[in-house]
């Protein structure tokens, strides 16, 4: 009898397993065949999904991203939520899912560390998995000024602002433990409420 495997759920399975490993061990303390341990199969069954440990990692990553993406996109098409509100909830989201993860965040700055002192273009790899979330910023930014809720400006330098604040904090969950989510989220509040037209306490007053 012919088992029929569902390729594009073991392939999601071994990413998961893989994103396990790479939190408890860092990036250089994860082998292809303790991925293979992990997922109960054979190294060669790993390769038929990914060629090398670098693409598992790098698949890992998106994963990750593509999880806070769906979370993202049900804020953003709640219709009966003010622009200004979706941002803050974005970013609250966004927040909390980095909190959950500091430790893998930390493999990934290994990651990229490594990357860096072996020549590669760090600043191009991570721009690519965070042009999505830095898009939807400017254009949540561009509509709340359009709207009359945000004092108008530059869009982007104020998504970009936002973004520095994120930065910021994965710094703090990585390196320093100097802030947390919920400071995080409260500088964010105070940022965003000075750009806005009108306090929210006085809107329909």
């Amino acid at each position: 009898m012919t088992v029929l495997v569902d390729h594009s759920r073991r392939r999601v399975e071994i990413l998961e397993r893989a994103f396990e490993l790479f939190a408890e061990e860092g990036f250089a303390g994860v082998t292809y065949q303790k991925i293979a341990n992990r997922c109960g199969v054979s190294r060669t069954s790993i390769y038929k999904y990914f060629k090398d440990k670098d693409e598992i990692f790098v698949y890992a990553i998106k994963l990750a991203t593509k999880n806070l993406s769906a979370s993202v996109k049900k804020v953003v098409d709640r219709e009966e939520w003010s622009t200004v509100d979706k941002i803050r909830r974005v970013m609250r989201l966004t927040a909390k899912m980095l909190e959950e993860n500091r430790v893998f965040l930390r493999v990934v700055l290994d990651y990229l560390t490594s990357l860096k002192s072996s020549g590669g273009d760090v600043r191009r790899k991570a721009r690519r998995h965070t042009f999505g979330f830095r898009f939807l910023l400017t254009r949540l930014v561009a509509d709340a000024m359009a709207e009359g809720q945000f004092r108008p400006g530059d869009a982007s330098q104020t998504a970009a602002r936002l973004y520095c604040i994120v930065e910021a904090f994965v710094l703090n969950l990585t390196v320093t433990d100097a802030m947390d989510g919920k400071e995080c989220v409260a500088l964010i509040n105070s940022y965003l409420d000075e750009l806005l037209t009108t306090p929210e306490g006085e809107r329909g007053a």
